[in-house]
């Protein structure tokens, strides 16, 4: 959505909630698929992704007109969904499951862009089965902090900034754990799958 038909839209729900919601249920259909994947990758489950997403446009539907500046809202809606998904496997008391790092939902979206669409032979496919679960096992094996702070740089594409503000710690603390982690990444990586890296440089 355009940034100005999205600050309009923000602004229509801080208006008009709770009397009509139909501005509110707009803002829901328009980011309900990148509230659920990011949520599916924090917690590994696909029915517990849904409910951290019920959960998190309930908080949204309470708290939207406590937002200030309406260009803002993604950033919001980010960090909430973080929020709630770190509570929810904090009260679990556990790490994520592994699972694959594309949810299989209607509510996923298109294909990341990672996917590419030439035809595969039956070698390049296994390969690539292959590797894409080693990922998934090496990503599930990491602090849950590290695990999003990767996730939100690596795969969703977020700024520095914008993962600090989403984590809500300092800018250069984010640099330092995405540095860590992805050294821890690669670490895991070759102990739960080795010579995948040798592999992949081949």
């Amino acid at each position: 959505m355009e940034p100005i038909a999205l600050q309009e839209l923000v602004r229509r729900c801080q208006r008009t909630l709770p009397d009509d919601p139909r501005a509110f249920e707009q803002l829901v259909a328009t980011y309900k698929a990148r509230v659920f994947t990011m949520a599916y990758r924090l917690m590994g489950n696909h029915q517990e992704a849904e409910d951290q997403a019920q959960e998190v446009f309930l908080k949204v539907y309470r708290s939207i007109k406590t937002l200030n500046d309406p260009a803002t809202f993604v950033g919001w809606l980010d960090r909430i969904t973080t929020n709630t998904c770190f509570d929810a496997l904090n009260k679990q008391q556990r790490r994520p499951t592994t699972t694959s790092l594309t949810p299989t939902s209607d509510t996923a979206g298109d294909e990341p862009r990672w996917i590419d669409a030439r035809s595969l032979s039956p070698e390049e496919a296994a390969l690539r089965q292959e590797l894409r679960e080693c990922l998934e096992r090496t990503l599930a094996r990491l602090d849950l902090t590290g695990r999003a702070a990767l996730i939100l740089r690596d795969i969703d594409d977020h700024s520095y900034q914008e993962i600090a503000e989403i984590l809500g710690i300092g800018l250069s603390a984010v640099k330092m754990r995405i540095h860590r982690t992805r050294l821890a990444f690669q670490e895991l990586l070759d102990v739960i799958c080795p010579g995948v890296r040798r592999e992949r440089a081949t």
